[in-house]
């Protein structure tokens, strides 16, 4: 327990002004930050200075005139986890080993001309499927082999390496900035997602939190003009190409303009409503929102009112035309939940248990029965886990 006698420790935190009246106060090691007023900046340079608890109370009270609980205040930082109690020793966070790549090494990768680069790249694929129709996806391109089930095996196979790839340009993004993160297991709405936790860029001014929320997308550009380069060039006739190849990449190409359209999804949380939330100062604008649309149906529990009464003025501003992104984004996910997302669990379930019945035991076609089987019950069961593993996080 922290005492009006305790000295913390705080020389590993970070303060910085966010607005008129709003500092955040964090740990870049661990990603932890919240948002101050200025007095509670001023305690944390206070306590920085070596007083302890009580003594920083009184020099506040003596500038402000006006009584302060800095003990109340201290307790806050211990409850987020961004100072720990004075006889504690301090724990060392895990980070993904991506991230702690020497900046200079990466830095090159997100400089300007690699951001012209990847714009480049990006600009190229579409004038390609502008210039020739035929090269544009369709969801025809998932079985690239006569067998539908070894088609999605490899399809879902390669989405996922895919998917690290695109993780990894997030952390060496955040290493090229000095931003340690973690990769963890999330969902955005009903869709499991790989994520790379960034939280730490919020220690550092708005105009360098852009190019690591981008960086993923960058480099799905590159991957895509990668694949639809060589097919537009056989297209023409300029190169030879096998047709499994083709079929190949016309599946990568599927793959990553999806993942390009997903990450527009702002109202799921995705890298572009990180980016729409710096580019408006808005500190907590998902939540805001969502508690805003629930006021208008049910009563908001006493700890949710707060939260809404203590809002940002920005976070309200914006969220009463972000709100509308939202019930549009949930109303097509729900949508696509009921009439894609459960009827193909259906049939990919009946299926893989009518050839695990039928097919005899361990041949290829029961193997493959059973493998369908995880693929489709990770896709279906893995929010559900991921939204019980918070809940237990929360609690503790």
């Amino acid at each position: 327990m922290i005492a009006t006698t305790s000295r913390l420790a705080v020389d590993h935190l970070v303060v910085r002004r966010e607005d008129e009246d709003e500092y955040v106060v964090g740990d870049p090691a661990t990603g932890t930050f919240v948002v101050v007023p200025e007095i509670g900046a001023r305690l944390v340079e206070l306590f920085g200075q070596g007083r302890t608890v009580a003594e920083a109370a009184e020099q506040l009270e003596r500038e402000t005139g006006e009584p302060i609980d800095a003990l109340d205040f201290a307790e806050v930082l211990l409850d987020a986890g961004i100072v720990v109690e004075p006889s504690a020793a301090a724990k060392t966070a895990k980070h993904w080993s991506a991230s702690r790549i020497p900046a200079w090494l990466v830095r090159p990768l997100f400089s300007p001309v690699a951001w012209v680069v990847y714009a480049g790249c990006l600009v190229a694929a579409l004038v390609m499927f502008a210039v020739e129709p035929s090269l544009r996806p369709t969801y025809e391109d998932t079985f690239i082999f006569p067998d539908i089930v070894l088609s999605l095996l490899v399809t879902n196979v390669v989405v996922v390496l895919l998917t690290i790839v695109h993780e990894l340009w997030h952390a060496f993004a955040g290493a090229a900035v000095g931003v340690p993160s973690r990769l963890r297991v999330e969902r955005r709405g009903i869709f499991p997602v790989l994520e790379t936790d960034l939280t730490g860029l919020w220690a550092l001014p708005p105009a360098k939190r852009y190019g690591p929320f981008l960086a993923g997308m960058a480099i799905d550009s590159v991957i895509l003009f990668a694949a639809v380069a060589p097919r537009y060039a056989w297209s023409r006739g300029w190169i030879d190409l096998p047709p499994g190849l083709i079929r190949l990449l016309a599946m990568v190409v599927l793959s990553q303009i999806a993942k390009l359209a997903f990450q527009t999804l702002a109202y799921l949380r995705t890298d572009m409503y990180l980016v729409m939330a710096t580019a408006t100062g808005c500190g907590n604008l998902h939540q805001v929102t969502r508690l805003s649309l629930k006021k208008l149906v049910r009563r908001l529990k006493p700890a949710e009112q707060v939260i809404l009464r203590d809002a940002n003025p920005r976070d309200l501003r914006v969220a009463r035309w972000y709100r509308l992104l939202y019930l549009t984004g949930f109303t097509w996910m729900l949508w696509f939940a009921f009439h894609f997302l459960l009827p193909s669990a259906k049939v990919t379930f009946g299926w893989a248990f009518g050839v695990l019945v039928g097919a005899p035991f361990a041949s290829l076609y029961w193997w493959e029965g059973v493998v369908l089987l995880l693929f489709t019950s990770v896709n279906v069961f893995l929010p559900l886990w991921v939204v019980l593993r918070n809940r237990r996080q929360a609690v503790r």
